[in-house]
């Protein structure tokens, strides 16, 4: 049954559509506070909200990788965990879901990281992720790694071209909202930059 073969890869499915919907895709103020990488508080157009410090000296780690379950629009989440099963179900057929799971908490938490860093709390979605994902398979397979993921003909071409596109303020105005850049680049870095311990990983367990 597919379910069994893709468990790991439903289970992000399956917590995006439920985090999404519980914070309203965006709407519900209150439980995003508890899932934005930081706490925060807005009176108008001013936002105010704790820094890295305090973010690790609340103890509150889950928020380092609840932001990227959270999406703020159906086209959104659509979008993204259309990606994510395309390529997801690859690797953790050919390699496992705990790697799997690997990639998406490396990249996620790094995403996360760097895009609170450089714009606030106020993002979401598996976008980090699924460029992390892609460049990944994408890599493997241009190594001529075994086994290949055998990745849609001009698919990488096209989410970069998304990526650049995302920087010019175009795709926030045909209905994805405000786009995390950093975390898209910052995804594809680490998807490309695993390939290599993956790589040494299954040499040695082979």
């Amino acid at each position: 049954m597919t379910w069994r073969r893709y468990w790991m890869t439903l289970i992000f499915i399956g917590l995006s559509i439920f985090i999404s919907m519980l914070v309203g895709f965006g709407d519900n103020r209150s439980m995003m506070r508890l899932l934005t990488f930081s706490d925060f508080s807005s009176v108008g157009a001013q936002i105010s909200y704790y820094n890295l410090k305090g973010v690790v000296a609340s103890g509150e780690w889950w928020r380092f990788f609840s932001p990227m379950f959270m999406h703020f629009s159906m086209l959104h989440l659509v979008f993204n965990l259309l990606w994510i099963w395309v390529v997801g179900t690859r690797i953790e057929q050919s390699q496992g879901p705990v790697w799997l799971l690997v990639i998406v908490l490396i990249s996620g938490g790094l995403s996360n990281l760097a895009q609170f860093l450089v714009s606030g709390p106020l993002f979401g979605g598996m976008s980090g992720v699924v460029y992390a994902v892609l460049g990944y398979a994408w890599l493997w397979d241009r190594m001529q790694l075994r086994p290949r993921f055998y990745l849609p003909q001009g698919l990488m071409g096209f989410m970069v071209v998304w990526l650049l596109l995302g920087y010019t303020g175009l795709l926030g105005l045909i209905g994805f909202g405000a786009i995390a850049n950093t975390a898209h680049l910052v995804g594809l870095l680490v998807g490309l930059l695993l390939v290599l311990p993956g790589h040494l990983l299954r040499r040695y367990f082979a």
